[in-house]
């Protein structure tokens, strides 16, 4: 997993991501042995919370379009 994609998060988020990062470059070889793992744990709750929030978020938005009639928006991809 890429975890530098990961650091585009809330503060908190940031804040344990970047723990990791110095955990794995303080222990480079520890860190094939879990040494790093209990952070890891935290930053994956961390992000998964904030994953829950962000999909909260939008299901009430689409429900408020809904109700008004208005259609949702739909991005287009090049």
């Amino acid at each position: 997993m890429n975890y530098r994609s990961l650091a585009t998060h809330n503060a908190a988020c940031n804040e344990i991501f970047y723990r990791f990062q110095d955990c794995e470059n303080e222990h480079p070889y520890r860190r094939f042995l879990g040494y790093c793992e209990h952070i890891q744990r935290e930053m994956h709750e961390c992000i998964k919370k904030q994953r829950e929030i962000r999909r909260a978020e939008s299901a009430q938005l689409r429900r408020k379009r809904l109700e008004t009639g208005k259609p949702a928006q739909q991005e287009t991809s090049d």
